[in-house]
């Protein structure tokens, strides 16, 4: 029985598509068969579909989705679709900008006997570059959970969308008291800085809106607001 569902994000970073990709085939087939792989596309310029036409994925259990409007940084709707069609017990919320080797994948896989009411973010390295000011730290987005703890939650606040920032700051923030977060620092993502998508990252926008609903606790409760469509 498969675990963990790996939610992928992709806006178009292509090549580092391609890589995620042949990363999981590279794992063993005992621990990939434990896991489905769900790439949701955010109406990238060139479809994910093109980019993996001549990609190889019968060995790996993925399904790929695709937003039908570019709504710009709907990475919370984006990951709020994945969270809907996920079918394991267990998610992964993945940024494009890091990787999860096959050790760290055993890992999760051994951290899916916590109990409920737990999650995991983990620590991050970059190959080759120690000296990176990311290597060391924390991503602030990435996170194993169990499908019913995220929608416990109350998923990821799509009033965000259409400018960038502070999706991770609203879910972190309404997870207290719901869900306790545990902190691998011994566990490492691989970083990788091409995989940063290339997007306006100025958040004062949605800044005052998170500051608002932290204040107020009007927290939104409809998900998926966009049309979109399983493509395999």
């Amino acid at each position: 029985m498969k675990k963990i569902t790996v939610n992928l994000s992709f806006y178009n970073q292509n090549s580092v598509l391609v890589k995620q990709i042949e990363s999981w085939k590279s794992w063993s087939e005992e621990v990939r068969n434990q896991f489905s792989f769900c790439v949701v596309d955010d109406c990238s310029k060139i479809p994910a579909s093109d980019t993996l036409k001549d990609v190889d994925v019968s060995s790996i259990d993925m399904s790929l989705y695709r937003v039908k409007e570019d709504l710009y940084c709907n990475i919370a709707g984006v990951r709020n679709l994945s969270g809907t069609v996920c079918e394991t017990p267990w998610m992964i919320i993945l940024d494009m900008d890091t990787f999860i080797s096959e050790d760290l994948a055993k890992s999760m896989l051994e951290l899916t006997e916590t109990p409920p009411g737990k999650g995991f973010r983990f620590n991050r390295r970059v190959p080759g570059n120690p000296s990176h000011h990311k290597n060391g730290h924390l991503h602030p987005a990435v996170c194993l959970l169990r499908k019913d703890d995220y929608w416990n939650v109350g998923g990821c606040e799509e009033d965000l969308v259409g400018h960038y920032g502070w999706t991770d700051g609203c879910f972190w923030t309404r997870a207290a008291g719901k869900l306790q977060i545990i902190e691998k620092n011994n566990l490492y993502l691989d970083y990788v800085p091409e995989g940063e998508a290339d997007i306006n990252r100025d958040n004062s926008h949605n800044w005052h809106i998170f500051e608002e609903k932290k204040r107020k606790g009007n927290w939104s409760t409809t998900f998926v607001r966009f049309e979109w469509e399983r493509v395999y």
